[in-house]
């Protein structure tokens, strides 16, 4: 039998509308023709929405997901999700707490069968958002303390914590066949990051954990950040991630030595660059003065807002 092209849109409306839950075949739809989604090996790519970057993982037999944005921009990565697949995510990973990176997973629970994370970040998930009835949270169902890891198809794919940095939370998901590693927030890309101090992030603790990752992983690995300065540099190399880490290292070094002159914290926030990373774009207004004054109560011991 013939079936017009009306007929396999509609067919393809039926299956967006639900056979995703039960069905468990593999479509060959290349995923960078949907908007957002780029291809950066055979099985694995990126979703850049409204939020954090999401990876995926799709093989013929199994589905994985990192991390799910806001409701809305999860739909959108579903819907194209399973223009490569109508089975269900095997695996789900949140790198941490942030609600860019955790509000999507309202949306991605009917759709996945666990929800992984390292256990800081469901309870300070639970602290920041678990109280608004109208924001609804849907947490991981499955968390870990050290390192968790799984076969998934032909991929082995592990989840790490290396310490606090961003947050007291902050995991790296690692497609080890491929050696593709997912750092969530641990990198803001040619961008000023945001550290979370009430979520028990420490910059001092983000260059050591920083060094950490660095020595395990290799110069071949392939990585991806959750926010960049443009989206085109949201996968990186190590070179990137050590950056990262000497940017952290620059401010420190800056703000101790304006300390030393007598500075104070307001004079301080006033500051026009960090030496060396004059280039950094802010992506909201007044993220390098938060930077440098967050750099300021760390090393004085205040807790000044």
């Amino acid at each position: 039998m013939n079936i017009t092209r009306k007929e396999f849109l509609k067919a393809g409306a039926l299956i967006t509308g639900g056979i995703l839950t039960q069905g468990f075949r593999y479509l060959n739809t290349a995923l960078d023709e949907y908007p957002g989604f780029k291809l950066i090996r055979d099985k694995i790519g990126i979703f850049i929405g409204e939020g954090g970057t999401i990876a995926w993982y799709v093989d013929k037999n199994s589905v994985a997901s990192v991390d799910s944005q806001y409701p809305d921009s999860a739909k959108k990565f579903i819907e194209g999700l399973k223009s490569k697949a109508d089975r269900k995510i095997d695996l789900h990973f949140n790198t941490h707490h942030h609600r860019d990176h955790t509000f999507g997973n309202v949306v991605i629970k009917e759709y996945a069968n666990k929800i992984i994370a390292h256990e800081n970040c469901v309870q300070f998930q639970k602290l920041a958002y678990g109280n608004d009835a109208d924001k609804p949270q849907v947490y991981a169902n499955t968390t870990f303390k050290n390192t968790w890891e799984e076969s998934l198809g032909n991929e082995r794919i592990s989840a790490r914590y290396f310490g606090a940095a961003h947050t007291a939370g902050d995991a790296v998901i690692h497609f080890q066949v491929s050696n593709i590693a997912h750092v969530g927030d641990l990198v803001f890309n040619k961008t000023f990051p945001y550290i979370d101090d009430k979520g028990g992030g420490s910059i001092k603790e983000w260059i050591n954990t920083l060094e950490k990752i660095s020595k395990f992983y290799d110069n071949d690995t392939q990585f991806i950040c959750g926010h960049a300065a443009s989206d085109n540099l949201v996968i990186h190399s190590k070179k990137d991630l050590d950056e990262m880490l000497n940017y952290f290292e620059a401010l420190i070094n800056l703000v101790m030595a304006e300390i030393r002159k007598g500075k104070t914290r307001e004079k301080i926030g006033l500051l026009s660059e960090i030496p060396g990373f004059a280039n950094l774009k802010e992506r909201w207004e007044g993220a390098r003065k938060l930077n440098l004054e967050r750099a300021y109560d760390e090393i004085t011991g205040s807790n000044e807002q």
